[in-house]
């Protein structure tokens, strides 16, 4: 995992944002990945932790909402009585963080993916089933997330894929690392 750069180069673009939802729990039980384990973050995770493992994930996908966000901001979201923040290991090693937070009625997978070492080595797929499973374990009545045209191409068919549907679309301005 690498330590966030500054960020100085920042502008706005288009981007359209796909929110979806999952109102039925899978029936098949996830079978675990050998020498793959999943531990809660204990509280309190600092921002500097946090901002390492976000943006190891989100770098290539221009992650910066929490880059740039306040500190005590971010260290009261993630701090949150309603949020938990899980690693993924892979022979003890740590290969991704996935983020919910939990509201009265639903669950929001807020963040979740592999680090760039584990990307490619055909546990994307577990790691999302977990994600859900995950999800579900807190019992609401649907669970959601989004994506937006700046993740993986391959994000949207993947989460429809799996059992999301798309509630919505809406266009908004997002904030990547200008090249300039």
């Amino acid at each position: 995992m690498q330590t966030p750069p500054d960020f100085l180069n920042i502008e706005l673009t288009t981007a359209t944002v796909t929110f979806l939802e999952m109102h039925q729990s899978p029936l098949e039980k996830l079978e675990l990945l050998p020498d793959s384990t999943f531990k809660l973050i204990p509280k309190p995770i600092s921002v500097e932790t946090y901002r390492t493992y976000y943006y190891s994930v989100g770098e290539k996908f221009n992650w910066l909402d929490r880059m740039v966000m306040p500190d005590e901001e971010l260290y009261q979201k993630i701090n949150a009585d309603n949020t938990d923040i899980f690693l993924m290991y892979v022979k003890d090693v740590p290969a991704g963080f996935a983020e919910f937070v939990k509201e009265n009625d639903f669950t929001e997978i807020l963040y979740f993916g592999l680090f760039p070492d584990f990307v490619g080595k055909g546990i994307g797929n577990y790691f999302l089933q977990w994600v859900i499973q995950q999800a579900w374990s807190y019992q609401p009545k649907w669970i959601q997330l989004n994506t937006c045209t700046l993740d993986h191409p391959n994000a949207l068919p993947v989460y429809k894929k799996a059992g999301f549907v798309p509630i919505r679309t809406e266009t908004q301005q997002r904030k990547i690392i200008s090249d300039k």
